[in-house]
């Protein structure tokens, strides 16, 4: 399980940055909320919360989320998934 989300900061720059299992059992625990319904309720907060709790993961920040790092970003967006079902891509042979 993972999402990966467009980050861009106040300063121009941007990053992707991917949300995985361990943020998102951070999130349940945090927000008692099920990420199961993202679908139904995904709020521009959630997006936020994943990337910078992704970012707190992976020690990319020692920034708190609120007002901190949140005050640094423009904008969050889910970015494109970029998957492939081709057989050779997959280590596949050509036979």
């Amino acid at each position: 399980m993972q999402l990966s989300m467009k980050v861009t900061f106040a300063d121009g720059n941007d990053k992707t940055l991917t949300a995985k299992f361990a943020d998102f059992v951070a999130f349940e625990r945090t927000w008692n909320r099920s990420v199961a319904k993202f679908e139904q309720e995904l709020r521009l907060t959630d997006l936020a919360w994943l990337a910078w709790h992704s970012e707190k993961r992976t020690q990319n920040t020692a920034m708190a989320f609120d007002p901190e790092w949140i005050g640094t970003v423009e904008s969050v967006e889910m970015a494109e998934e970029t998957t492939s079902d081709s057989p050779l891509e997959k280590g596949q042979q050509p036979g």
